[in-house]
């Protein structure tokens, strides 16, 4: 599978980093309560960020599209 360019991938992973933990932050809250929701959010915020590093670091997402090295003369 062809990686998206590289402002579509960054725009992924801010989606990823920010939407899942704000929204079970929000409707835990608004379902359990204050103390429950704070928790919805962390455990979705670890899983966002656990997401977020494999692919960044396994798949390569955080390379720029411009690194062939088969242009540089060495």
């Amino acid at each position: 599978m062809k990686k998206p360019s590289f402002p579509v991938r960054i725009a992924i992973l801010m989606a990823i980093l920010c939407i899942p933990p704000i929204g079970a932050t929000q409707i835990g809250w608004y379902y359990f309560g204050q103390e429950m929701g704070v928790n919805f959010g962390m455990v979705a915020g670890v899983i966002s960020v656990i997401t977020a590093a494999y692919l960044m670091y396994q798949m390569g997402w955080r390379d720029d599209d411009d690194d062939d090295d088969d242009d540089y003369d060495y």
